[in-house]
């Protein structure tokens, strides 16, 4: 990658991680406000409780990604951005400018994908081969049916939000 390219990607870094920390600001500023609030009706506490819980979620994932725009920057300055960590291939100019931080080249990236939904399914096959085992005969239908049910649960609610 050339200079003029490698001075981009790390402006664009580097304007993302000032939003980012901006944000946190405001976020914290706002929570700081909020939390000396006194609270007296139950419906204001648990849509308080659902907010934070909300706003930590929010937080969580620009921690994450602030923490990967740090890793881009460093590889920037080590000479080695752009480098897919699987293959050593470069990784294209559009997937760059789309996800400055990646790591991975998209067939890299498609791989690992790949690789995870195989893992996931044979988790959750391991799982019912758990609930159908003889053993476990003496549990009636329903349990059953309810035990099938918390399992493929939490692979809905990613879709929910």
């Amino acid at each position: 990658m050339q200079k003029k390219e490698l001075k981009y990607m790390e402006n664009l870094l580097l304007s993302r991680k000032d939003i980012l920390l901006q944000e946190f600001e405001e976020r914290f500023k706002k929570y700081r406000d909020s939390s000396s609030e006194k609270l007296t009706d139950i419906a204001e506490i648990a849509s308080s409780s659902s907010n934070e819980i909300l706003e930590i979620t929010v937080a969580e994932e620009d921690a994450k990604e602030l923490k990967q725009i740090e890793d881009a920057l460093d590889r920037i300055k080590a000479g080695h951005y752009g480098v897919c960590e699987q293959c050593g291939r470069m990784i294209k100019k559009a997937r760059l400018k789309a996800i400055p931080f990646a790591t991975l080249c998209v067939s890299c990236k498609e791989e690992e994908e790949r690789v995870c939904d195989e893992k996931t399914v044979q988790a959750r096959c391991e799982r019912e081969d758990i609930i159908n085992r003889p053993e476990n005969s003496e549990t009636d239908e329903t349990n059953r049916k309810y035990m099938r049910k918390r399992i493929v649960e939490p692979e809905y609610d990613d879709h929910r939000n």
